[in-house]
């Protein structure tokens, strides 16, 4: 099953540190960060420079992180 973000999931793991402990380092409400990590909600460019901080994410592997391409549909399914 497809789930957004899935490298930024394994850089929380890589860091010790879960969605909630992300979203308060950040100054984000839990709530916000699971709707954007489920893809609801579009992220800010601010959201993502504070949550690239936290994560110790370099400015040249942002777009890696935060701009994944889609899943492409199966067809036929």
């Amino acid at each position: 099953m497809y789930q957004p973000f899935h490298k930024l999931r394994v850089r929380f793991a890589e860091m010790e540190m879960r969605q909630g402990d992300v979203a308060q380092a950040a100054g984000m409400a839990k709530s916000t960060m699971t709707a954007r990590m489920k893809g609801y909600l579009p992220w800010t460019s601010d959201e993502i420079t504070r949550v690239a901080a936290v994560l110790n994410i370099p400015r040249e592997q942002i777009g890696e992180f935060f701009f994944e391409p889609s899943p492409k549909s199966k067809k036929g399914a």
